[in-house]
């Protein structure tokens, strides 16, 4: 166990036992405001750990630990516009499956390596140390807000990430989709998948008029490793990603007779693929939506995505079912999650069932049951886990 990872467990269990919901708690530095009278500081902190007992075939047993990292300023000038700078750190001791690459696959090989898919990371290739930690900066942006359109520059989430929605959930660490964390290790639906995630890029995005709100953006060239993938290497055989384009639009609108509220969100990103490798692969792209209806105390939320990985035929495609309920500090949640990926001619079927609840101001602790079944052309392989996640919010 790394000192690092020692620290981060020290930490959660030292603030007592805590976990899951989203939402997190920031709070304005008032000793630099009132150095710049005219511009807002926020600091926030998620520290959470997961743990899980059962059956697993990630290449690290639990528990991991994740720590979110984010700070923003924003001035304001004589006409009314909003300029700032946003930022976001993950580090993180591991996540079960570094990404989408992990051992137990099957998949094409060229020259001797292991193909590894553009839009999932996916390969034969069994991963990087599953042990390692790591420092990832997902956001370092500074933009400009005016009256009609809000203009951001540097590393940061595309136009479909911006605009896709976020219900609640029980866990933030722990999802039959999407998941930060795979404790089992078989798990590959992720509906959250991105081409230029933490690239840096240019965006624009419009204000929401009558609920309805459209984002563009661009990244010159696409980092592999911006979600944890598996790099581009001596390991695997992948080409690199250039000229990023993502549209997206999205509608969130409460019902005045009724109370209820209804999110959409629809993206497409599309990429050329460049570099040494790029002669077998074809250029990526990916299609994703959700649907969202909040009414009362209960969240249903669906979502799907549906892609190609730049090899031949090689396609993936994933679905996820969302049902939150909460009542007084506590949440309730359903989850089913589906993925398919052609390239390695697997699929997975999650279900996760649990519980969290607030503790404090600052705390939160859940306890969950998440099974996963991945069928595979070699055999089928099952994980069914107890989780206990764990959180701090700052």
């Amino acid at each position: 166990m790394t000192c690092f990872r020692k620290t981060l467990i020290s930490c959660v269990f030292s603030g007592g036992l805590v976990a899951a919901p989203t939402a997190a708690w920031g709070q304005e530095a008032p000793g630099l405001s009132r150095f710049f009278p005219d511009t807002e500081f926020s600091f926030e902190a998620d520290l959470d750990l997961v743990v899980g007992f059962g059956d697993t075939h990630a290449p690290k047993d639990a528990p991991y630990a994740d720590l979110l990292l984010r700070g923003s300023s924003e001035s304001f000038t004589d006409r009314g516009w909003r300029f700032g700078v946003e930022a976001q750190t993950r580090l993180t001791t591991g996540d079960g499956r570094r990404g989408l690459a992990r051992p137990g696959l099957t998949g094409p090989v060229e020259s001797g390596l292991p193909v590894a898919g553009l839009l999932t990371g996916l390969s034969s290739d069994p991963g990087l140390d599953a042990s390692s930690s790591r420092i990832l900066v997902e956001k370092a942006q500074i933009y400009l807000q005016t009256r009609w359109v809000k203009l951001r520059a540097g590393p940061g989430e595309t136009a479909a990430v911006q605009e896709a929605s976020r219900p609640l959930h029980v866990f933030r660490l722990s999802r039959a989709q999407s998941g930060a964390i795979d404790p089992g290790g078989l798990n590959i639906a992720d509906t959250n998948l991105s081409l230029a995630e933490g690239s840096a890029g240019l965006s624009v995005q419009s204000q929401r008029i009558i609920g309805l709100r459209v984002s563009a953006s661009f990244a010159p060239e696409a980092d592999p490793c911006a979600r944890s993938c598996h790099p581009a290497g001596r390991q695997v055989l992948r080409a690199d990603l250039k000229s990023v384009w993502s549209l997206a639009a999205s509608f969130d609108r409460r019902i005045p007779s009724s109370g209820v509220r209804w999110s959409a969100a629809l993206g497409y990103e599309h990429a050329q693929a460049d570099g040494a490798a790029a002669a077998i692969f074809d250029d990526p792209w990916l299609v994703r939506a959700d649907l969202v209806r909040e009414a009362g105390d209960l969240t249903v939320n669906l979502s799907g995505l549906t892609g190609s990985d730049g090899y031949l035929d090689a396609d993936y495609h994933s679905l996820g079912l969302n049902l939150a309920y909460e009542q007084g500090d506590w949440v309730y949640g359903l989850e089913l999650g589906y993925g398919r990926s052609d390239l390695v001619e697997t699929e997975s079927r999650s279900v996760l069932v649990g519980a969290s609840r607030l503790v404090g101001e600052r705390g939160l602790i859940g306890v969950g049951v998440m099974s996963v079944r991945e069928n595979g052309p070699g055999a089928d392989r099952d994980s069914l886990q107890l989780l206990v996640e764990t959180g701090l919010r700052f």
